[in-house]
């Protein structure tokens, strides 16, 4: 076999594609760099010409998994009118995503590959332009920091813009609520979740959730979990 002819078959794409199979299929440690050479029938070597290392392939083949939050927003705006619907909704969207797919969201957004995500996701969507109409009305927002506290502040800050909450509550808010999410997402990553546990779990965090909001809020906008 030509080697050099080789190479330049492969591209970044075939290795994402082909570790997103065997990780959906078998899960994260069957993912080695042996196992990709012998699925794409080339060299260990050869992964190294495509990506720093194995934990940087792993994170871009998790990337695929923010499709399905997208895809949750897309139909859950359409009943949002204010913005507590936005930022509750974005929250539930987001938590039973992260819930379903709970290694995957630690992956892309508290692994030490996170740092990157701003850079990551301009080129994954580069390399999978077919994903981009999905994503073009959200990714904005996604690629403003790599930060998750500061993602989640400018929803925080609407809210105060909107007259709904103080500014320094605001901050708190913000603060807060990351904080229990990410005591959810672990609890779930240290003793794992069912199918079946996913909905009431996901409505004990908003139950939280709301109940950070109700005493920090100025004005809750007449919605009944807020009360």
């Amino acid at each position: 076999m030509n080697k050099d002819k080789f190479f330049k078959e492969l591209s970044r794409r075939d290795y994402i594609i082909k570790a997103s199979e065997i990780v959906k299929n078998e899960g994260e440690k069957a993912l080695t760099i042996r196992r990709i050479a012998k699925e794409l029938n080339c060299t260990s070597a050869c992964l190294y010409r495509y990506f720093v290392n194995i934990e940087e392939l792993f994170f871009y083949s998790q990337i695929q998994y923010l499709d399905h939050y997208i895809d949750a927003l897309a139909k859950a705006e359409k009943n949002w009118k204010d913005v507590w619907d936005m930022h509750i909704g974005i929250w539930e969207c987001y938590a039973r995503t992260a819930f379903t797919y709970p290694h995957a969201f630690n992956t892309i957004f508290f692994s030490d590959m996170s740092k990157e995500l701003v850079g990551a996701l301009n080129e994954y969507y580069s390399i999978f332009p077919e994903h981009i109409d999905l994503v073009a009305r959200y990714l904005t927002d996604m690629l403003r920091t790599s930060d998750f506290f500061e993602r989640d502040y400018q929803m925080c800050r609407k809210c105060a813009e909107a007259g709904v909450i103080d500014p320094y509550n605001a901050i708190v808010m913000n603060r807060m609520v990351c904080m229990l999410y990410k005591g959810y997402l672990k609890g779930i990553l240290d003793n794992g979740i069912e199918e079946y546990e996913i909905e009431d779990t996901l409505a004990m965090f908003m139950r939280d959730t709301h109940t950070v909001i109700k005493n920090l809020a100025k004005d809750t906008l007449g919605h009944k979990e807020l009360m």
